[in-house]
């Protein structure tokens, strides 16, 4: 099933944001889709519709976010529907040399969702940082989901 949701998009360099339908895909295997409660603005937002990170247009921005995972895929054990999460920006492997070392802020190999949210006519967009928090459901990797106590 693909969850229809409206999303904070920017589709050019220095253009306003617009709101829009996003279609989210069902999780697919290390994925986790979460119902986002609250997401910070940030700075970096900014950056992006300026396109000063890349030019990689249409955005789904922001990025730092919490909420509850609505859905996971196959093989992911680290969280479970109804948790409640904040969202990281950098999913660590736990196994590059980096990792190994206890240094994961050095991890070589991060990961991000593998599946793309959409626009409704097909439209990829690039999540800010991974994320793309700015709408009612996003897609992640679930290695992006830190469980923490709601209260």
């Amino acid at each position: 099933m693909t969850y229809e949701v409206r999303g904070v998009v920017a589709r050019g360099k220095g253009a306003p944001v617009s709101v829009e339908t996003v279609l989210v895909p069902d999780p697919g295997p290390g994925e986790a889709v979460v119902d986002v409660q609250a997401c910070g603005v940030c700075h970096t937002d900014l950056h992006y519709r300026e396109g000063g990170i890349n030019d990689e247009f249409p955005f789904l921005l922001g990025h730092e976010a919490a909420g509850t995972v609505a859905a996971v895929g196959d093989g992911v054990t680290d969280v479970a529907v109804g948790d409640f999460v904040v969202l990281n920006w950098r999913a660590v492997c736990g196994q590059c040399r980096a990792c190994r070392q206890g240094r994961l802020h050095y991890c070589f190999d991060t990961h991000n969702a593998t599946q793309q949210m959409t626009l409704a006519d097909g439209t990829e967009l690039s999540p800010a940082l991974g994320i793309g928090a700015f709408v009612e459901k996003t897609l992640v990797h679930s290695g992006q989901c830190t469980k923490v106590d709601p209260e």
